[in-house]
């Protein structure tokens, strides 16, 4: 029996056998070649609004900053992340990972039963909230050990006043906004942090249709290996620099 009988059809096709995944020591290095390289062109659009590739370098080293100097987050902390779709996402994303912390992924539309069992069993102290989330979080605050809410307005990263559910007034008193946090983090200082790619970059939990919802524990190099692979399966759609992808699924996913 031929043992991997599909890699016949690869070499057909001029697809690798094997691909590089540790082409960059962690997403980390790749995010900001990327940032560098390509710092005058979009990197996201959204609600009419585009953040440059520069924009979001800035904005989301001013997000580390601001959570190694305010919260003192170190690397391997769990940060949550409970945001659908926004511009803020990417910024509080690559902000988590270039502090050196792990993103736990959240589905904004949880029940605060669904929410609590994720924030506990995580670890996560810290979470970045959607506003027409805080509803469900200020029911569970407490029981899931939450020390810091960062609420999230549709337009925060840009300068659109776009308009923004309230924040729910259990939590209005003790919560940051993300535009606040990233003003007093563009006066700080960040702290740069060693990756490698064995180190976690996700814990990104299961539907729960079959028990308790598990976190699905992702490194740096599980992602590397990712975009490898796309560009090894899918040269076609790689030109450097000029790419456009629709986001159509939940980034949270």
């Amino acid at each position: 029996m031929t043992l991997k009988p599909w890699l016949a059809t690869y070499r057909d096709n001029g697809i690798p056998e094997t691909v590089n995944a540790d082409a960059w020591p962690s997403v980390v290095h790749l995010l900001e070649d990327a940032m560098r390289r390509y710092a005058d062109k979009p990197a996201f659009r959204a609600f009419g609004q585009t953040l440059s590739f520069a924009d979001v370098d800035r904005q989301s080293a001013a997000f580390a900053a601001w959570l190694q100097q305010r919260l003192g987050v170190k690397k391997g902390d769990r940060v949550a992340v409970m945001l659908p779709n926004l511009l803020a996402f990417p910024i509080v994303c690559i902000g988590i990972l270039r502090a050196g912390a792990v993103q736990v992924n959240v589905n904004p539309l949880y029940t605060p039963r669904e929410l609590v069992h994720q924030l506990k069993d995580s670890g996560s102290e810290t979470i970045v909230i959607f506003n027409g989330s805080t509803p469900t979080l200020a029911e569970v605050a407490a029981q899931a050990g939450i020390k810091t809410v960062i609420t999230v307005a549709p337009g925060d990263g840009t300068a659109a006043p776009l308009p923004a559910p309230p924040v729910d007034p259990r939590l209005a008193g003790s919560s940051i906004a993300l535009a606040d946090a990233l003003r007093e983090g563009a006066s700080m200082t960040r702290a740069p942090v060693a990756l490698t790619g064995d180190d976690l970059i996700f814990l990104q939990y299961t539907g729960g249709t079959t028990g308790l919802s598990k976190g699905a524990a992702l490194s740096h190099r599980n992602l590397v290996a990712n975009v490898e692979q796309f560009k090894a399966t899918m040269p076609s759609a790689v030109r450097p620099g000029q790419e456009v992808i629709v986001t159509a699924i939940p980034l949270y996913h």
